[in-house]
């Protein structure tokens, strides 16, 4: 009797562990996220000649970005994939985020300027999602 209680708690002390110290790893370890940027059919002239950066930003349920890509010159619609290597604040990752694309000529996140084109997800997705859709609908005045 003693020996299988010792084993029942050797077995929930190694299940605590494998989800306390696992977890965030294996967020990091499986991130990938894919799909496609589009543009709203009405602000296809004013697209961005050369130099055009595309921005897809993914940002964890509290709104700090954890993992940024960038396409440079990007033709629409633009397919992206962000993996591990996409990652810039690992351990912030949580299992549902959110993802905006921004796009622009001066390649500055967070400094909007007249005429970048904005759009996002109106839902947040799993940490492992591919063939998501992406619309820019916005621009900045």
């Amino acid at each position: 009797m003693l020996k299988k209680f010792l084993w029942l708690v050797l077995l929930a002390a190694a299940g605590f562990l494998a989800w306390r110290f696992g977890y965030p790893v294996a967020l990091k370890y499986f991130f990938r996220i894919s799909g496609t940027i589009s543009v709203a059919p009405g602000l296809i002239p004013g697209l961005p000649g050369a130099n055009g950066m595309l921005f897809i930003v993914a940002r964890n349920e509290d709104g700090v970005p954890v993992a940024v890509k960038k396409i440079i010159n990007p033709v629409f619609p633009a397919r992206f994939e962000m993996t591990s290597s996409s990652l810039i604040m690992p351990d912030l990752l949580s299992r549902r985020i959110h993802l905006e694309a921004l796009l622009n000529t001066h390649g500055q996140l967070g400094v909007p300027r007249r005429g970048d084109l904005k759009g996002a997800r109106r839902d947040r997705v799993n940490f492992i999602s591919k063939g998501l859709e992406i619309q820019l609908n916005a621009t900045e005045k």
